[in-house]
C-alpha cells in the first residue's frame, strides 16, 4: 500500500493534505505535537472532514495513523519504505522540524540509497525549497549530503483552500472534525520532484509555480485581507457580510484591477484567467455555510502588513511594474485601523501607532523607506482616513 508521512495533522494537514492523500489510495501517517490528536487519531483511525456550502457533504478519512512528534526513532524508521513525505506545521514551526527531517534523510542515505525521497512544503512562504534546502545543508552530516542533493526533492505547493473555525459545540461532539470549503485544486511544482510524480487526485502540476503564488498572495490572500478590514470598521461579523457591501466590493475592484495589470506584465498570465481567478474567489468568500469570519481572516495585522506579505508585496509589486497602488494603499490603511480585542496583535499594533507614531510602523513593520511613493501614500491615507472613509466605504 502507498503511504505518506505528513507533519502536523492540523487544519491544512487534515482538512487538505489528509482528503487527498485519502482519495488517491494513501495511508496516512500523521506526526503532531498535540499528544491528544495523535491518541484520538490511532484510537478512531478516521475523522470527518464536512465541505460545507448550500449542501454539506460529510466525509468521512479513514486508513489513518498517528505518530507523536517526540517519537523520534518511530518516525525515522517508518520514514526508510516511505518516498513521499509532506509537512503544514505553520511558517514559525518550520525550523522544529529541521533536525527530524535531517535525520530521516541521514537514515535514508544509509538504508535506502537509492530510494528518492520527495517532501512536499505546505506553507505559502516565498522561495520555500530554497529556504528549506539551505536550512537542511547547514545540519546535514557530510556524507548524506549526496543523497540530498541527488535524490531529495523540496516541492513547493500553493495552498488556496479556506478551513473556518469549528464551533466549540460541534468540536465537542466530534473532536477531530474539519469544516471546509469544497475547493480542493493544490498546485504543486512539477519540476521539483526528484522521483516519479505521486498519483494524487486535485495535485494540479505545473511547470513554473511563480505566477500561481503570486495569485494566491497578492489575489486570494490581500482580497480575503481587505474585507476583513474594511468589514470591520463597518461592524460587519462575517467575510460574506463585507462582500454584499457595494461600496466595499467597487473599491476592492479597483485594488484588484492595480493587481491585475502588475500580475500580467509581470507572470504573463492571461487577463482572462486572473479574471476568472478573481470571481471565482468573490464566488467562494461568499459562501454563507462556510461562516468564515472577519476575526479569523483578519487576525495577526502585523504579519499580514510584512514586507513582502499580502499588501505591501502587492503595493511593491505594482509599483515595480509601474502601476500606482492607490487602492491598495487604502486598504493597508484600513489594517491599520483594525482594533479586535481578541486578537494579540491588533492589540499591539494600535500601541505601536499610539506611541511611535505610522511612521514607526511603516518603517519597522513594512520594512518601507519613507521617501518611497507607497510610504507617503499609506501615511496618507491613514491620517486623513476618518475625513474619508465613510465617504469611500
Amino acid at each position: 500500500m502507498k503511504k505518506v508521512l505528513h507533519f502536523g495533522a492540523g487544519n491544512i494537514g487534515r482538512g487538505f493534505f489528509g482528503q487527498l492523500y485519502y482519495e488517491s489510495g494513501y495511508h496516512i501517517i500523521f506526526v503532531d505535537v498535540i499528544d491528544d490528536i495523535i491518541e484520538t487519531l490511532n484510537k478512531k483511525k478516521e475523522y470527518p472532514l464536512w465541505l460545507v456550502a448550500e449542501n454539506t457533504e460529510k466525509l468521512t478519512i479513514k486508513n489513518i495513523s498517528g505518530i507523536k512528534s517526540t517519537e523520534l526513532s518511530k518516525i525515522v524508521d517508518t520514514s526508510i519504505d516511505v518516498n513521499l513525505i509532506s509537512f503544514s506545521v505553520g511558517v514559525n514551526n518550520v525550523k522544529q522540524l529541521i533536525p527530524i527531517l535531517k535525520k530521516i534523510i541521514e537514515e535514508k542515505s544509509i538504508k535506502a540509497p537509492d530510494s528518492y525521497l520527495d517532501i512536499i512544503i505546505g506553507e505559502n512562504i516565498k522561495d520555500a525549497s530554497k529556504i528549506l534546502r539551505q536550512m537542511l545543508l547547514e545540519n546535514l552530516e557530510h556524507n548524506a549530503i549526496a543523497y540530498f542533493t541527488d535524490k531529495v526533492g523540496l516541492v513547493e505547493t500553493v495552498l488556496g483552500r479556506m478551513i473556518p473555525i469549528v464551533p466549540e459545540e460541534l468540536k465537542r461532539q466530534y473532536p477531530l472534525i474539519i469544516l471546509a470549503e469544497p475547493y480542493k485544486t493544490m498546485p504543486v511544482a512539477k519540476g521539483m520532484f526528484k522521483g516519479e510524480l505521486p498519483e494524487i487526485k486535485d495535485f494540479l502540476f505545473v511547470e513554473n509555480i511563480e505566477p500561481y503564488e503570486a495569485m494566491k498572495l497578492y489575489i486570494h490572500n490581500f482580497t480575503h485581507a481587505a474585507l476583513a478590514y474594511a468589514g470591520h470598521l463597518k461592524g460587519y461579523n462575517f467575510i460574506w457580510q463585507a462582500l454584499e457591501d457595494e461600496k466595499i466590493k467597487n473599491l476592492l475592484k479597483k485594488a484588484y484591477l492595480e493587481i491585475k495589470q502588475a500580475i500580467n506584465k509581470r507572470y504573463n498570465v492571461p487577463a482572462e484567467e486572473l479574471d476568472d481567478y478573481y470571481n471565482d474567489l468573490l464566488s467562494r468568500f461568499s459562501n454563507k455555510a462556510l461562516g468564515d469570519t472577519i476575526a479569523r481572516v483578519g487576525r495577526e495585522p502585523i504579519r499580514k502588513m510584512g514586507n513582502e506579505d499580502r499588501i505591501i508585496g502587492a503595493a511593491k509589486l505594482c509599483q515595480q511594474q509601474g502601476i500606482f497602488p492607490e487602492n491598495i494603499c487604502f486598504f493597508a490603511a484600513c489594517c491599520l485601523y483594525y482594533n479586535e480585542p481578541t486578537d494579540a496583535e491588533s492589540q499591539k499594533l494600535i500601541s505601536l501607532l499610539k506611541n511611535y507614531g505610522v511612521d514607526y510602523v511603516l518603517q519597522n513593520i513594512s520594512g518601507l523607506c519613507p521617501d518611497t511613493k507607497i510610504f507617503c501614500l499609506i501615511k496618507q491615507k491613514y491620517i486623513e482616513f476618518w475625513k474619508i472613509w465613510e465617504r469611500v466605504l
